[in-house]
């Protein structure tokens, strides 16, 4: 392995290396990388006949575009202060932390055709073996700037979608904990809100939608949703962790509206002869506002509001107080409900329909130009006239 050049990118703040070496470096470590990814996207089936042209050239030694990788560390090293043996070591040191951010496809097809070559003469594969790969490695980079790049490099081939990409960058924080908040996922166990323990997969359904803006899943891989995701991360500063800065600002919000409704866990009798509802979205503000529905739509709402100017960042909502908020004394919690179950008896697409319907709350209560600023009362009541009006 041998280090070219380096370059610094200054919109992901993080040191660029180029690098060459030979196939059987690359290789060495090239199937771990796919095999402790295990998110990473799988092979492109309708592009066979293309990559099978690239594996024979790749027989014969041909040249590939330079692959595109980074080391997913959250340590900091200082490129202007370490030899390029050091920093060869410390790829080395961390070559399970790898992620392929463009060519994978090349990288499964360089793999095909070691596998081919094995079974030629001796001589011919250690021809093959000896062959250069050229490669550009990103360095002291946060998984908000791995991201922003894989988007760029990725968006005009055949896309995976900004919440795959999302998935697999931040699966190694599925045992993470946000201020209160701890993710599980339900291999490990079955997530207890009143522990401030979250799903995994509702935090990366949370971060979805502040990236896109939108409170509903996009299931389908489409690249102009893409690119409507890069619109939106190109307003960021990366010197952050965007993921990280959600989940704590939640974590705030989770607390403050626990608080709010003094942490009370009804009973189902108490709710439906309290407030007539027979089978309630939830039970206590810790079950409700742990839902995907919340999440999501608290991500669309602070990402809409950011692009209006209605708040410039995180830290705006993340500084709020419990004492702060008005209209507690309400029933606010048990009028949530009350708008929650009119929801579900009359939306066709009931999980679309609360998503909207949270989306609208959050914007309500944390709207400094809105009636409903820090008002629970009025937020759930403007925000569920905002939702019927959307109908």
């Amino acid at each position: 392995m041998n280090i070219l050049s380096k370059s610094f990118d200054n919109r992901i703040n993080s040191t660029n290396l180029y690098i060459e070496m030979p196939f059987e470096e690359y290789l060495n470590f090239a199937k771990d990388i796919i095999k402790n990814n295990e998110l990473q996207r799988k092979r492109v089936k309708k592009s066979r006949t293309v990559y099978s042209l690239l594996k024979d050239d790749l027989k014969q030694g041909c040249v590939m575009p330079p692959l595109v990788l980074a080391i997913t560390q959250d340590k900091t090293i200082d490129i202007k202060n370490i030899s390029n043996i050091e920093l060869l070591n410390y790829i080395v040191e961390n070559k399970n932390k790898l992620v392929i951010l463009d060519g994978l496809q090349r990288t499964y097809t360089l793999i095909d055709a070691d596998s081919e070559m094995k079974d030629q003469d001796p001589e011919s594969y250690s021809a093959f073996l000896k062959h250069t790969l050229r490669l550009e490695l990103y360095v002291g980079i946060n998984k908000s700037g791995i991201l922003y790049r894989m988007l760029t490099l990725n968006t005009g081939q055949t896309p995976m979608t900004a919440r795959h990409q999302v998935e697999m960058l931040y699966q190694d924080m599925r045992s993470e904990e946000f201020g209160d908040i701890h993710l599980v996922t339900d291999v490990m166990e079955r997530p207890d809100p009143r522990k401030y323990e979250f799903s995994f997969k509702n935090a990366i359904d949370g971060f979805n939608s502040y990236l896109e803006r939108d409170e509903l899943p996009i299931d389908k891989e489409d690249i102009l949703a893409n690119i409507k995701v890069l619109g939106n991360m190109s307003k960021e500063k990366m010197d952050q962790d965007l993921f990280i800065t959600f989940m704590s600002c939640y974590a705030n919000v989770f607390k403050i509206l626990r608080e709010a409704s003094h942490d009370i866990a009804y009973k189902k009798e108490d709710i439906r002869d309290a407030i007539d509802i027979e089978n309630p979205f939830g039970n206590s503000v810790f079950k409700v506002f742990s839902t995907s529905q919340a999440l999501t739509g608290f991500g669309a709402a602070i990402g809409k509001m950011q692009d209006l100017k209605v708040i410039e960042s995180f830290d705006e909502i993340s500084s709020i107080k419990q004492e702060e908020l008005a209209g507690t004394e309400d029933e606010w919690f048990e009028q949530l409900l009350r708008r929650l179950d009119e929801i579900k008896n009359n939306a066709r697409k009931i999980g679309n329909a609360q998503r909207m319907y949270f989306h609208y709350f959050f914007r309500e209560l944390f709207n400094k130009d809105s009636d409903s600023y820090l008002n629970l009362k009025h937020a759930v009541e403007n925000g569920f006239q905002k939702y019927r009006s959307q109908l």
